[in-house]
Order: structure tokens, then C-alpha cells, then sequence
């Protein structure tokens, strides 16, 4: 194995949320040989474009293997992830039907989170200057839009970023965190696999 071995292994916690089709799922609904758990959140400027990026490519790299991988990411921002959100990301990043990115309100998540070891922490700016981007705050943005973008910018939110490898029996076997090598994923992948 080429990321840190989990041993002793472990149950991976289950959960429960909302897809970014609006689908109810579980851990439980996830029937591949191994499902790959990750955490981001869509308005993240600089971890989480990269731990996307990394994931898409490592279901690439997989190939024909992909079809025995779940590719789930779970979201560090209750408020701003919505359904509509995470889908809105998905389809950016290409992921629409190759990932389930799961939604939900913060108590929901809270446990979650806790474990599978992380803790987010929401930084607050303090600031009353508009967004950056000019076309954020036009007057063909709709009020809503509108208010959207003013919240993303009132915020981040700290977290670590690991990606788990759940085998069949949905143990934690193994962990990676950033920078993430997708062929490295893949490898552990493949030998999860066999």
C-alpha cells in the first residue's frame, strides 16, 4: 500500500445524507468493492479544487476498475452545500454521475465528521467590502444569487481533507491526505481490489 494502512482496521461510521440528485442515501446503499470517502466543500478556494481534481483523475486512471469504485465526498459547509449546490458542482467538475456528493444540515453531519477524525472550523471575515469578482453583483443577478454570493464570501472553512478506502466489509483500510497522488489512489484501489 502506497497511503498509511489503517490496522487495527475498523467499521467506517455510516451515515446518511442527501446526493446531489436529492436522493436519500447510506453508506449501506454503496454496492461497489470498494468505496472511496473524501471531504470538501464547494466554495473552497484552494484544498478542495485540488482534492477534486486529484479524484477525478484517479477515476480515470482507473478505467474499466471504476465501476467496482464508489466515489463519495462529503461536505465540511452545512450551510452553503445544498443539493442544488452540490449539483451545480458536480456537472462543473464533470463528476455528475461519477460521484455521490453528500448534503445535509450540521447535525446530521456533526457525528460524521467526528468519525471519521475531523473537526471543521468556519472562519469568519470581517468585512463589508463587495466580492472580488465584479459580476458577482450585477443587476442581472438574481436577489437570491445575489445573496449567495455575498454569504461565500463571508466565510471559509478549515478542515483537513482525508480520503478513505473502505474494502468490502466497509472497514477503513486506508488513508490519504493532501497532497494527493491519484496514482498512488489507484493502486491501493486496485489492490483493495483483488
Amino acid at each position: 500500500m502506497l497511503g498509511t494502512v489503517l490496522d487495527p482496521t475498523q467499521p467506517a461510521p455510516s451515515f446518511e445524507l442527501r446526493d446531489q440528485l436529492n436522493r436519500q442515501v447510506s453508506l449501506a446503499d454503496f454496492e461497489a468493492d470498494v468505496v472511496l470517502v473524501s471531504f470538501l466543500y464547494t466554495y473552497c478556494h484552494d484544498v478542495c479544487p485540488a482534492a477534486t481534481a486529484n479524484l477525478k483523475k484517479s477515476h480515470e486512471l482507473l478505467g474499466d476498475d471504476a465501476s467496482r469504485v464508489d466515489f463519495v465526498a462529503i461536505t465540511v459547509d452545512p450551510e452553503r452545500d445544498t443539493v442544488e449546490r452540490a449539483h451545480e458542482y458536480s456537472k462543473s467538475w464533470g463528476l455528475l454521475d461519477k460521484w455521490s456528493f453528500l448534503v445535509g444540515a450540521e447535525k446530521t453531519l456533526r457525528p460524521i465528521w467526528k468519525g471519521y477524525y475531523l473537526d471543521p472550523a468556519q472562519i469568519d471575515w470581517e468585512t463589508d467590502e463587495p466580492p472580488a469578482d465584479p459580476s458577482a453583483a450585477g443587476p442581472s443577478q438574481s436577489g437570491l444569487d445575489a445573496l449567495r454570493r455575498q454569504i461565500a464570501t463571508k466565510y471559509e472553512v478549515v478542515h483537513s481533507a482525508p480520503v478513505y478506502l473502505l474494502d468490502r466489509e466497509r472497514r477503513m483500510r486506508v488513508l490519504f491526505t493532501p497532497p494527493l497522488d491519484p496514482g498512488a489512489i489507484v493502486h491501493d484501489i486496485r489492490l483493495l481490489l483483488e
